[in-house]
């Protein structure tokens, strides 16, 4: 395992506990590996892979942690890591109130989550490989064509089967792509739900593209399929 896929890891951890969590970019993170979001709260979470080398989470790593925490607005700040914390470093987080996320590299190595690709389990991974190589393609169901018109990093532009033009954001896209992951499956009408816009059909459509998500008949809806 690579530290990116430890960061992957770390954030299914928090899907599966109910987050809605994201890897975070390379650049202009301030230290921020992953952000889990579940109602009031925000985490700001800074990963750690130090169980194989010399590296220990040193005083200064929380303290940056803790100015990345306020800049962003979030609610709470932790540190996961599969290797050592110096004792300063404890004294320190226990005195900023920022939490300690141990993770054992035997538990790691034996967990399900592993067994599967872990880039896939990426939103950005999977809309960067599946879903912007649509921008300019006809995509037909039902007999029914949808125009992909733009991908970007803001949502999709389309025009319908019936002519119309029109932008779905983003956000709908992780929401759903979130509950594929932490449930496996999910309806139209949940989709719809949650945006509104009311494009379910259109998020259907766009993820059922995705090679490990499939579409459903009764209820409609997308499913997470093994590969």
């Amino acid at each position: 395992m690579n530290p990116r896929q430890f960061e992957e890891y770390v954030c299914c951890h928090f899907r599966k506990n109910g987050y809605n969590a994201d890897v975070t970019d390379y650049s202009g993170d301030y230290g921020i590996d992953v952000f889990a979001i579940k109602d009031k709260e925000k985490i700001a979470i800074q990963v750690k892979m130090y169980g194989n080398s010399t590296r220990e989470v040193n005083r200064q790593m929380i303290m940056e942690l803790y100015g990345a925490k306020s800049y962003f607005d979030c609610t709470k700040a932790i540190v996961a890591t599969d290797g050592r914390v110096r004792p300063d470093a404890i004294e320190v987080a226990k005195k900023l109130r920022i939490e300690i996320l141990y993770f054992d590299q035997s538990t790691i190595e034996n967990d399900i989550i592993i067994r599967t690709p872990l880039k896939r389990l990426s939103f950005d991974y999977m809309w960067e490989k599946h879903i912007m190589p649509l921008e300019g393609k006809i995509l037909v169901k039902s007999g029914r064509e949808n125009r992909v018109v733009k991908v970007d990093w803001g949502g999709i532009e389309r025009i319908t089967s019936n002519g119309n033009k029109g932008k779905i954001k983003i956000e709908i896209f992780k929401q759903t792509y979130n509950k594929l992951l932490n449930e496996g499956f999910i309806t139209r009408e949940e989709i719809n739900q949650n945006y509104v816009g009311r494009a379910s059909s259109g998020v259907v459509l766009i993820l059922s593209q995705v090679p490990f998500i499939q579409v459903t008949e009764h209820p409609v809806g997308l499913r997470l399929i093994n590969q």
